[in-house]
């Protein structure tokens, strides 16, 4: 792949007047593969294009070199009516993400970056004594106080003449973990290859994909507390959603949900009774679907992909695990001055020195850089270079923790916080060979 072709920032969501105002950039560096030797110089070749692909002639743009995160090595403005095509350069001494960002005066941004030498990054977060006692007494906590209480129901709706639909439902504490499932109508095989995912963030579209297979079993997990449903608009589910979101921001101003929790104890982050129950629930699935067990599947995309790193180190049903543009990776990268991956879990808890030293403390227990180092399954993990959400250097950094002798990261340069086609084509093929 070559980095001289040619990226558009995105417009759609513009209003048009605005948009026909927007650049585009022709960004080249010096490597094809936007790969570098630690200590090499980075020069970043910039084409400032009109909307229509043609050459601009006036307006100004910023450049800024960091490390992907607060160090800062260089800032120059360029009058592009001077300078078009206009050059940058840096280098990082260290295993890290060397990125170019392009600011325009409507605020927009482009970001773009190299790698330098990233197989050698470690994560930041520190690595609790205890972490491996702490889910094991969780999970035995959870069998002995809560049943499991599952609840299958038919969803006749949204079955096909090729699998049977359900919607499933399974007690946690203090809430249940909801999701849907579908079953494969052929008699033949016997057993049929498993797919887990869990959604990716936020309430949208993709968070209510109602899909299944012929020739797999598949399960999808939300991280909330409804059912997904086709009709989700309707139903009102976004005003649920932000109704959510508004009441963790009374316990501080920068909480969503992703994040709340944690600056109060363990027990008490959004994620823990979610992770503990599909956890659970997956065990469940497997003794009673017909479930070819030498081919346990999960993918998942953002916070789906950071739920990989969880539920295939917790559960050891896994064979094969696709982690794409993973969020909850290397969370405390700040520790290390580079961007910590979402949800950027202590920033958002910084609301008072006593929640963030608290937040410190059990956050280690929640990054996917932590739980990667129990994974033993087959991995395949996508991330974007200029993924400003879920940063190369946090994904890389969990990545390179996993200790499986079968693990291979693909990476899409000027990706953003996106997963191309070709990817998603290669891990299909990967997990379903057939």
């Amino acid at each position: 792949m070559n980095c001289n072709k040619l990226f558009a920032l995105l417009i759609l969501a513009l209003p048009l007047s605005l948009a026909a105002q927007n650049f585009k950039y022709s960004i080249s560096a010096d490597d094809a593969d936007c790969m570098r030797k630690i200590g090499e110089k980075t020069t970043f070749t910039v084409t400032v294009l009109n909307a229509d692909g043609t050459t601009a002639s006036n307006g100004t743009v910023k450049a800024t070199i960091d490390n992907f995160g607060p160090l800062l090595q260089s800032e120059k403005n360029f009058d592009i009516s001077k300078s078009n095509p206009f050059t940058i350069s840096g280098t990082l001494n260290e295993p890290g993400f060397l990125r170019l960002t392009l600011l325009e005066e409507n605020s927009k941004r482009k970001d773009f970056s190299v790698g330098y030498e990233p197989e050698l990054i470690t994560k930041a977060s520190p690595s609790p004594a205890d972490f491996d006692e702490f889910w094991a007494n969780a999970k035995a906590k959870l069998a002995q106080t809560v049943p499991l209480d599952p609840v299958i129901t038919p969803y006749k709706d949204q079955s096909t003449e090729d699998f049977n639909f359900y919607k499933i439902s399974f007690a946690t504490f203090g809430r249940r973990v909801y999701g849907y499932l579908t079953v494969p109508k052929a008699k033949t095989p016997s057993k049929f290859p498993i797919m887990i995912s869990v959604n990716s963030a936020g309430m949208h579209r993709w968070s209510n994909n109602l899909t299944g297979r012929k020739n797999a079993i598949m399960v999808q997990f939300s991280v909330f507390d409804w059912h997904m449903d086709k009709k989700w608009e309707s139903l009102g589910y976004m005003k649920r959603y932000n109704d959510l979101n508004a009441r963790c921001k009374k316990d501080g101003p920068s909480l969503t949900y992703a994040a709340h929790g944690i600056s109060i104890s363990k027990e008490d982050y959004f994620f823990y009774p979610v992770i503990l129950g599909i956890d659970r629930a997956i065990d469940w699935l497997a003794k009673v679907f017909p479930v070819d067990k030498n081919r346990f599947l999960y993918q998942g995309t953002s916070q789906g992909g950071g739920f990989g790193y969880y539920l295939c180190a917790l559960n050891k049903n896994f064979t094969h695990g696709a982690f794409i543009v993973p969020a909850i990776t290397d969370t405390m990268g700040y520790l290390k001055n580079r961007q910590s991956g979402w949800p950027k879990i202590i920033e958002k808890n910084s609301h008072t020195k006593e929640a963030k030293v608290i937040a410190e403390k059990n956050a280690p227990y929640f990054d996917g850089a932590n739980f990667a180092s129990r994974i033993t399954c087959k991995v395949r993990v996508v991330v974007g270079l200029s993924d400003v959400t879920c940063p190369p250097n946090a994904v890389y950094a969990s990545y390179n923790e996993i200790p499986s002798k079968d693990k291979k990261i693909l990476y899409g340069i000027d990706m953003t916080h996106s997963c191309r086609r070709e990817f998603y084509e290669k891990l299909e093929t990967w997990l379903m060979p057939n």
